[in-house]
């Protein structure tokens, strides 16, 4: 996953990037697809991440159970596993929160477009004001995740190193 994850970041980023061109343009039928397929695709790139942190933690579990691994309550494996979804958890729900919120005020805005005079149309601030609340949340939260992921990474490393080791033969070397 620390190896796939920067990619999903880029596709993010790039999705971003041509929804808010195509909205600055006025390409409004490009713009309605990237926008709704840029937040999904945002909601698909958090819930791997959550769903990778869910099936390491459970694997690092039943290492831990399997191999008589040391846990310390305080400090042990799956307390850091459990950890690092602790940390995970609310970037990964904030994130497509915001980009769904970007979507629905996106809507807003078009269908208010034919409702109200000009003048009046505050529904364009909002949008606008969201996207960029969204893009500084999904950023902040790909840095937050991405540490997360590394961190996590290690632990696996960590434990599947303890388990070789115990499973070599006296005298053998990794």
């Amino acid at each position: 996953m620390k190896l796939i994850f920067p990619g999903l970041i880029t596709w993010n980023i790039l999705l971003f990037a041509a929804a808010i061109t195509t909205g600055i343009e006025g390409w409004r039928i490009w713009h309605f697809s990237l926008g709704v397929f840029t937040g999904i695709f945002i909601c698909l790139t958090h819930s791997l991440v959550f769903i990778h942190l869910i099936g390491s933690g459970k694997g690092v579990q039943e290492a831990v159970e399997t191999h008589s691994l040391p846990n310390d309550p305080e400090t042990g494996y799956v307390q850091r596993s459990r950890s690092y979804k602790k940390r995970a958890f609310p970037w990964a729900v904030s994130a497509p929160l915001a980009a769904m919120a970007v979507i629905w005020a996106g809507g807003w805005h078009d269908t208010n477009r034919f409702a109200a005079p000009e003048w009046l149309d505050v529904s364009h601030g909002w949008h606008t004001g969201l996207v960029w609340i969204a893009v500084g949340t999904n950023l902040c939260a790909f840095w937050k995740e991405y540490r997360v992921i590394a961190e996590n990474s290690r632990l696996i490393r960590e434990v599947n190193e303890i388990i070789r080791a115990k499973s070599l033969p006296p005298g053998a070397k990794l």
